[in-house]
């Protein structure tokens, strides 16, 4: 947190005003003593600031959590967790290679839930090899009723140069079943339906009024600040930026008060692309006026895609507003490519 800190003050001058999230994240912050989180984010009260009623997020591993350990975090000024459950079959954890069992996070949803927090978010990973549809419904029917507020679900994906990667190459393990997928995203939309919750980003559901600030103000492209190794940062225009991914070049760069990112300024077609990809995840979708703003001609020649799109009801034309359908959202990927320039 001390590097973190210093690079924060480097940063000021750029990004001074309060601000409306925070988020610790990005690895295993719950390991971090809470009194060395509280420290900074004082630190950024007494200086940029935060603004009244911010949402100031910690990522926790259901081990992390006791009543010790959440009354620190409240102490510091955390007031939303997001409990890294990932599922509640133990089979599949241990194929995973999670340290938590489901009793783990079962028993840390409860100490949770009644610690007062302004909300819970549950990470939840569905479609792998070692899940079965009725497990998935089971975790479900628990996730939707324990008394969290919100809920990230992801399809599991296979990274290039990863342990599983390579298990699928060699046949250790199956490969990821598309329909298996596509499966547990609609129970996900079911459940979501039947409990009344808002799905109002492709991978994140809430209760009415649980949105998640800080991944709301990222979908809308607003400025965001991001710091230590391999942050991103944006400056809510056309500046991207994304620190050293190094760890040791990282401090000693923040030791000679010189950082080490690098930097990219968005195109016009690169900025449309990321609009498409970002927008067409939330419910309001895509709006066409933006993009025409910025590209007069877009819309002319994307008009029969659309049309084809709008009568395999794959998306709604609502307002000027592009919207992906619940059968849509099963290939938000494909329709985003085909309206990117």
């Amino acid at each position: 947190m001390q590097y973190i800190q210093m690079e924060y003050d480097l940063l000021l001058p750029e990004w001074s005003d309060p601000w409306e999230t925070l988020y610790f994240g990005g690895g295993t912050p719950s390991l971090l003593p809470a009194e060395q989180l509280g420290k900074f984010i004082t630190h950024i009260k007494l200086n940029g600031g935060i603004q009244p009623g911010a949402e100031i997020t910690i990522e926790a591993n259901p081990e992390d959590v006791n009543v010790e350990n959440i009354e620190k975090w409240k102490l510091a000024g955390i007031n939303r967790i997001s409990l890294g459950v990932q599922s509640l079959s133990n089979v599949e954890l241990q194929a995973m290679n999670r340290a938590h069992t489901a009793a783990n996070s079962i028993s840390a949803l409860e100490l949770l839930v009644n610690a007062g927090l302004q909300s819970v978010n549950l990470d939840l990973i569905y479609g792998s090899q070692w899940l079965s549809d009725e497990a998935w419904k089971e975790t479900l029917q628990w996730a939707f009723n324990c008394g969290a507020q919100h809920i990230s679900a992801y399809a599991l994906t296979s990274e290039p140069n990863t342990r599983m990667q390579k298990d699928i190459a060699v046949g250790k393990i199956p490969e990821i079943d598309d329909d298996k997928q596509a499966r547990h995203f609609e129970l996900l939309q079911e459940y979501a339906d039947k409990n009344k919750w808002l799905h109002y980003e492709t991978s994140n559901l809430c209760q009415t009024g649980f949105e998640a600030k800080h991944n709301s103000n990222y979908w809308q492209n607003k400025p965001y600040l991001g710091l230590g190794p391999s942050a991103h940062s944006f400056d809510g225009k056309r500046t991207r930026r994304w620190n050293i991914a190094d760890n040791q070049s990282y401090v000693l760069g923040v030791e000679n008060q010189k950082l080490n990112f690098e930097e990219e300024l968005l195109s016009d077609n690169d900025y449309i692309n990321e609009l498409i990809i970002t927008r067409l995840r939330l419910t309001k979708g895509l709006n066409t006026e933006t993009i025409g703003l910025i590209n007069a001609g877009w819309q002319e020649q994307k008009v029969l895609i659309i049309l084809e799109m709008s009568e395999k009801s794959l998306i709604l034309i609502k307002d000027n507003h592009i919207v992906l359908t619940p059968k849509g959202r099963l290939l938000s990927d494909a329709i985003s490519r085909e309206l990117m320039i």
